[in-house]
């Protein structure tokens, strides 16, 4: 048994939209989602997806649930997978009943409350405390509207050590919410419990179901330390996971289609007011390969925005590294130096948003800003330093998951130092199956290790390959064919591999096409499951889904003529007088068809 407490906190913990919109096309429609239904044949989109009630619903064949139903019913996972692959999302571990404290939820639920009750202090507090005009006067000299203070929930903390408390904490109990809630700090030493945030402008960091789960606060005073205040590490608030502006991001753009990584809350609420109103921030940390991970999931590109000193160089390098481990096809990453002296905020305020994103168009590749810092102080003319360059990229490059964009790096490190495509391939663990040109078929593999198991050829019809190269460029695809239907093709002969594919990505807890080939690396039939993924279908990526089908549909048409024959042609052998009765007006049946045809 999984504890509900467990379950809910994942759940609270997880945004449908990220979990359905992989699996279902969806557009912004009002505050809701829609989209075809995944659970019965539509022309018109019925189904409807609510970030706010963290629920689906389709109007034409009622289906309904949350994230967990919807994981079961569409990716056909059993109950306690579809925990343990949310969990996992999440940064969580699926304990047992014994694990878990039967009062964490309820905790959980009131530090959510009382971190609601102390937004709505700090706004009420930029509203009407007597020193108010010093928030406002700064708010308004960095060129910030009521209404982007209003969508961002900004507010005030004033000055004093008790403010909050004297509002919130009216018992111990509620003293001691707002400690573990991080919003008081509990000095033990000194025998002392004051308000954390005191004398600045309050930003709440919200996830992305909109609930505050901690606060970022920016002094007023130039000259006070530290410039921005984070809360601590609560149960609710995990800063190595956390991106501030995600949840507005996500409300203020209709359909996001890239992500502006920045470094602070200031830049991420000024790019919104001048209409640029897809930025995050990172909460004081670096920005990790997991941050990394869950913009990717949400956005195929994401461009890093950093001031063009030396520490901007150098914390773009850091994101640089901790970027190529979530490089799989299909994201793209971008970095964008603002001139020395401007920051994102003062930038855009400068130029306007028409010459801000037109920075951002030109800003510079991962492949260039890579090579380009890897360069710096080599003389790529001289061999030792090719030989640097290669050294210093090689083991980096190993980080990138399979796939053409680690294949396209390599060939362009190749390209610079003058080496031997295959040398740097057999270096970086990046499997080959073609020999070099040059190299007679006995001679593959004297200086690079061999392949485990030969190659062998899929035997796939041609029908086959077609379907397998759709499956093989969008997995979820395999999800349009049931049991059923996979059972049919399963006597097949030349249809065993994409049935075991498609078995394959049932069971999987997510399916993408690097996963899908990574699994079969070691195997007789890489090769020529590689081939079929670099196929180009010639469609789009909306359109790949209605093909795969109606090549099921035909393979499905075949299926059950062989299968007839098969019947046919046993009955043929049988004595007439063992014949049933059926048995000869089956065999009556098709010798009529035969005739008319």
């Amino acid at each position: 048994m999984i504890p509900q407490e467990f379950i809910d906190e994942v759940l609270s913990r997880t945004d449908i939209v990220e979990i359905i919109e992989p699996r279902v096309a969806l557009k912004k429609s009002g505050q809701n989602y829609s989209g075809l239904c995944p659970f019965h044949n539509e022309k018109s989109p019925s189904f409807s997806v609510s970030q706010d009630k963290q629920f689906y619903y389709c109007f034409g064949c009622q289906a309904s649930g949350r994230a967990l139903k919807f994981l079961m019913e569409h990716d056909r996972m059993d109950f306690r997978s579809a925990v343990e692959f949310l969990a996992q999302r999440v940064g969580m571990e699926v304990p047992d009943d014994r694990q878990v404290d039967r009062g964490a939820s309820e905790r959980r639920k009131s530090i959510y409350d009382v971190l609601e009750k102390s937004t709505e202090f700090f706004k009420e507090q930029l509203k009407s405390h007597e020193k108010r005009d010093r928030a406002v006067g700064y708010l308004k000299g960095r060129g910030l509207t009521g209404e982007i203070a209003r969508d961002f929930g900004l507010g005030y903390a004033p000055p004093g050590w008790d403010n909050l408390m004297k509002k919130l904490a009216t018992t111990n109990a509620d003293r001691q919410l707002l400690i573990d809630s991080g919003m008081l700090t509990d000095n033990r030493d000194e025998d002392k419990t004051y308000d954390r945030f005191r004398d600045r402008i309050m930003f709440p960091i919200r996830d992305l179901r909109g609930r505050t789960i901690a606060f970022g606060g920016r002094v007023l005073d130039a000259d006070a330390k530290p410039k921005y205040l984070n809360s601590p590490e609560t149960p609710v608030f995990h800063k190595g996971r956390e991106l501030y502006g995600l949840y507005e991001a996500r409300k203020r753009v209709r359909r996001l289609e890239r992500l502006v990584v920045v470094e602070g809350y200031m830049d991420v609420v000024a790019l919104a007011q001048h209409g640029v109103g897809y930025s995050v921030a990172t909460l004081g940390t670096a920005t990790s390969t997991e941050h990394l991970a869950r913009l990717f999931r949400i956005v195929p590109q994401v461009i890093f925005c950093f001031d063009g000193d030396a520490a901007g160089s150098n914390a773009a390098w850091k994101a640089l590294l901790n970027t190529l481990p979530a490089m799989e096809d299909g994201c793209t990453a971008k970095f964008m130096f603002v001139p020395e002296g401007d920051d994102p905020d003062s930038l855009i305020r400068k130029e306007g948003q028409e010459k801000f994103e037109a920075r951002l168009q030109k800003a510079s590749g991962l492949t260039e800003f890579f090579f380009n810092h890897l360069s710096e102080g080599l003389n790529l003319d001289a061999a030792e330093d090719r030989a640097a360059l290669s050294k210093k990229a090689v083991p980096l490059i190993e980080t990138i998951p399979e796939g053409v964009f680690k294949e396209l790096l390599i060939n362009e490190l190749s390209q610079k130092t003058g080496l031997d495509m295959e040398r740097l391939v057999g270096a970086t663990g990046l499997d080959r199956d073609v020999p070099p040109p040059d190299a007679p078929p006995e001679d593959y593999g004297s200086e690079m290790s061999e392949p485990e198991s030969p190659q062998r050829s899929l035997k796939l019809s041609r029908i086959g390959e077609h379907a397998t190269a759709i499956l093989l460029r969008q997995p979820d695809v395999a999800n349009l064919l049931d049991e059923s239907d996979l059972a049919k093709l399963d006597g097949v002969p030349e249809w065993q591999m994409l049935v075991e594919l498609v078995t394959w990505v049932h069971q999987a807890q997510d399916a993408s096409p690097m996963l899908l080939l990574s699994h079969y690396h070691d195997t007789p039939y890489f090769g020529d499951l590689r081939r079929l993924a670099e196929q180009d279908p010639m469609l789009s990526k909306d359109q790949l889904a209605g093909e795969f089908l109606d090549t099921l549909r035909k393979m499905l048409h075949d299926s059950d003529l062989q299968q007839k024959q098969k019947v046919i042609e046993m009955l043929t052998r049988k004595p007439l007088s063992e014949l049933s009765p059926e048995e000869r007006q089956m065999l009556a049946n098709y010798r009529r068809e035969q005739a008319q045809n």
